[in-house]
């Protein structure tokens, strides 16, 4: 008896979780809120950067591709506007969240600023730190920055 009350309790709370849990999209969606308008669009659960960045490319005064040679000019751009968006491939969303507090980068050549981000891989894995090292070292990979609401 002790045991099916057991597996009872342990399947009553393992339904509870799963459904407070938030789906990638709406994860994404409230890490973007008042920055990107998701009213009428359709994201993917699947790939949900693929379909933010179609989104993101919509609404964005200014795209920027992210290189290391670039890196410099968009960050002196970023200070021009509320919102600075970077993705990179279809894994990885960030956004800049302090300009000012900074960390030099030997990778990137320049000191990067704090941001927050996920990277997708099975699940949205929460990043707050350097920018660097949310959206990683410079390479083939495509890197998208997305400026909105100009100051």
């Amino acid at each position: 008896m002790k045991c099916i009350s057991t597996l009872v309790l342990i399947f009553c709370f393992g339904l509870a979780g799963n459904l407070s849990a938030q789906s990638k999209t709406e994860t994404l969606t409230e890490f973007l809120d008042g920055i990107i308008s998701f009213e009428n669009a359709t994201i993917n659960e699947g790939t949900p950067i693929a379909d933010i960045k179609m989104l993101a490319a919509e609404q964005t005064a200014l795209t920027k591709d992210l290189t290391k040679e670039s890196v410099k000019e968009i960050l002196e751009t970023a200070k021009d506007y509320h919102f600075c968006v970077i993705t990179v491939g279809v894994h990885t969303i960030a956004r800049i969240t302090d300009l000012e507090y900074t960390q030099m980068s030997g990778s990137w050549a320049t000191a990067m600023p704090m941001g927050e981000g996920y990277v997708q891989k099975s699940g949205l894995t929460l990043k707050n730190d350097y920018l660097n090292n949310i959206i990683g070292i410079p390479n083939s990979q495509e890197r998208k920055v997305y400026f909105f609401n100009k100051k």
